[in-house]
């Protein structure tokens, strides 16, 4: 973060990114990366430490995110 001002001039800007952004591939990466975890909850007995140890990892995921992008929201860009 010490050097985010020249980090982000790196970046496209948000429309650009979104234009060039694959979404059919975003998403089937996704599905891909939980498919596994999910699938093994319908085990019986298994399901249950699978769901639990799953839901812990998308959860830490889900909160790195979250707060990465309540700092870019907070930080001011460079203009």
């Amino acid at each position: 973060m010490k050097h985010w001002h020249e980090t982000i001039r790196a970046y496209p800007s948000h429309a650009d990114y979104l234009k060039q952004l694959d979404w059919q591939k975003f998403q089937q990466t996704y599905r891909d990366h939980i498919d596994l975890a999910k699938m093994l909850q319908l085990v019986p007995g298994l399901g249950a430490v699978v769901g639990a140890a799953a839901n812990y990892q998308f959860l830490d995921e889900l909160g790195r995110a979250a707060m990465n992008a309540y700092r870019m929201r907070l930080l001011p860009l460079p203009r």
